[in-house]
């Protein structure tokens, strides 16, 4: 009878999976599978848990409970830090500093404990195998560290898992197995996410420029009146508006010389067990894993944060800081920024992403708002409570397309985590599976000769086929090539087909690029308020929610009817709408920037 029976299966760690192939296996999620098992899976049988958040009205209900148990927790966790660091700051200072972490990491802890409380309610699962983890390896430095390294781990999230099982499952039921330190710590390293150290990709520079952003490092830093960093405009944007001020630009930051190797105080972590009252089996169970899971700049390496902030080459009494995307990675630079914002000085933050302002529920929009003296859409408005939200311009540096030579198709494709954490939003809670799935229906359909000149482009610069091909009907039919800007990609490609509301689709919007989007629309529930301007879009042929609708008009369209489809009256009409709210382009957007810096 034993080699029948079933497993629950959280992660891809094959270690947890049982050895005897006539087991019948329960994946929790479709997060352990690389690929959708075929007639070559080598299990006696298998199910697949079905999606916990399928239903956007439940994920609604559920992401605005898990954003009012944030903002409890918040408060709370800030008290007991002032206490243990003996300071006064601010719910504001610590949303600043802690807030990214917090927040992700209680929507994805409530994605995990779902998965686990569906499958054991929907499923016979008569063990579980379990890995004796050392808890002290996967506890994060700083944020850097949390997003990069861990939350796309497969280890870091059976580290989760497994704590959650006892509270659904009966201890005979869980079997452990003992795990060298050496293969936790080599897995831990092995993340497919993981972005190389080094310059940031918007700043690839050539020789000349080079010596012009290397220069200002050996300039002091501490007197300048206004902080710049991570504008999300360009080098050259963020040089020309850098020295418009007076001053250089702020490339990169070194904060490596100011960590330090601090033990773990698991005493003053035990405490944490009690700072919050729970009203549930999840926010209690969450509480309680606080200890294992806060990063250690917030509590016995906050010094190192201090040291950084004093002695750094950042300045000191600034009036304004202006950044797009500096604070949420770089616990450093966030400590730094929240301690400046409590002596008076002012932040101006700017949309950095292609679905604020349209997907219906926002938790990154939220918090951006929330610790922001000014922020600055991408041209859509604020409710009337919001005074610092401003219409404005996209951040990014205008392309000059033209219409000579196209000959590729362009599709351009999402980043593939298969563990939930693609930002806490209701348009990203879409099941990679699905979304695959409306790519290759589309892809399939398109005429051979369009599949000759077909490109797909991954958000990932060193991405391969085989990670984010879920169901491998793609793999050997059809070339991939990162190795362009997306600029250059653009320009030589007559069509750019979207397949995820995001940066790269408002930006072919905002420069007026031939372009389409594809979308499950019961997976992007949008705001009231975007229907019209979306269903402009719709009617004219640019956003489509059937796949086999979209390759039909390409097909249509291909040989001699894309430019006089896109200079269309009509389609005109409809991007220009759809620019003036969430694709506003400027023509000098350093001189828009620095009003806003000037008025504030």
């Amino acid at each position: 009878m034993n080699e029948y029976k079933s497993y629950l299966i959280s992660t891809g760690v094959k270690e947890t999976w049982p050895k005897n192939k006539k087991s019948h296996l329960i994946f929790s999620s479709i997060a352990p599978l690389k690929k959708h098992p075929n007639k070559g899976f080598l299990y006696k049988g298998y199910d697949i848990n079905k999606y916990h958040w399928d239903n956007k009205e439940l994920l609604l209900k559920e992401f605005k409970y898990l954003e009012n148990f944030y903002e409890n927790l918040l408060k709370t966790l800030a008290d007991f830090l002032n206490s243990i660091h003996k300071q006064n700051y601010s719910k504001n200072f610590w949303r600043i500093l802690i807030g990214p972490w917090l927040g992700y990491t209680i929507f994805m802890f409530f994605d995990r404990w779902k998965n686990i409380s569906s499958s054991v309610k929907k499923f016979k699962i008569d063990n579980v195998i379990c890995l004796n983890i050392n808890k002290n390896k996967i506890l994060p430095y700083e944020n850097a560290d949390f997003f990069r390294r861990l939350t796309q781990n497969d280890m870091w999230n059976q580290y989760i898992y497994q704590s959650i099982y006892p509270e659904f499952l009966e201890k005979n039921k869980i079997k452990y197995l003992d795990l060298d330190d050496s293969i936790l710590e080599e897995k831990l390293d092995t993340n497919y996410l993981t972005q190389k150290k080094g310059i940031r990709p918007q700043y690839k520079m050539n020789f000349f420029k080079k010596i012009i952003f290397n220069l200002p490092s050996f300039i002091g830093k501490k007197n300048y009146k206004y902080l710049i960093y991570r504008s999300y405009m360009g080098a050259l944007n963020e040089l020309k508006l850098s020295l418009k001020l007076n001053q250089f630009p702020i490339l990169e930051i070194n904060k490596d010389k100011y960590k330090s190797n601090k033990k773990k105080d698991d005493s003053l972590r035990r405490s944490l067990d009690t700072i919050f009252e729970a009203k549930n089996k999840f926010e209690n169970f969450f509480v309680k894993s606080l200890k294992d899971h806060c990063p250690k700049v917030f509590i016995e390496n906050f010094s190192d944060l201090v040291s950084f902030s004093n002695n750094s080459n950042l300045p000191e009494k600034p009036k304004v800081i202006f950044t797009a995307n500096a604070l949420w990675s770089d616990s450093f630079f966030m400590f730094h920024a929240a301690r400046l914002k409590e002596n008076k000085t002012k932040l101006i933050y700017g949309q950095h992403g292609g679905t604020y302002g349209i997907a219906q529920y926002s938790w990154l929009e939220e918090h951006e708002k929330k610790i922001a003296d000014k922020y600055l859409t991408w041209g859509w408005s604020g409710t009337k409570t919001e005074k610092n939200v401003r219409r404005f311009y996209v951040l990014l540096k205008n392309n000059k397309y033209n219409w000579n030579k196209k000959k590729e198709n362009l599709l351009v494709t999402m980043k593939h985590r298969r563990n939930y954490f693609q930002s806490p939003e209701t348009s990203a809670a879409e099941l990679f599976s699905d979304y695959i799935y409306y790519c290759t229906v589309f892809l399939n359909n398109i005429s051979n000769s369009i599949k000759d000149k077909t490109i797909l482009r991954f958000a990932l610069k060193n991405a391969k086929l085989s990670q984010v091909d879920f169901y491998s009907q793609l793999e050997n039919k059809f070339k991939f090539d990162n190795s362009k800007s997306f600029e250059s990609a653009c320009n030589s490609s007559r069509l750019i087909v979207n397949t995820t509301n995001s940066t790269t689709f408002c930006e072919t919007l905002a420069n007026n690029i031939p372009s389409i989007l594809i979308l499950n629309k019961k997976n992007h529930p949008l705001r009231e308020n975007v229907k019209k301007y979306i269903n402009l879009l719709e009617k004219n042929n640019i956003i489509f929610y059937e796949s086999e609708k979209a390759s039909k008009f390409v097909n249509k369209i291909w040989n001699n009817d894309v430019k006089n489809w896109w200079h269309n009256d009509n389609t005109q009409h409809a991007v220009r709408e759809f620019q003036k709210n969430f694709a506003n382009s400027s023509e000098d957007i350093v001189k828009q920037i620095i009003n806003e810096i000037w008025q504030t």
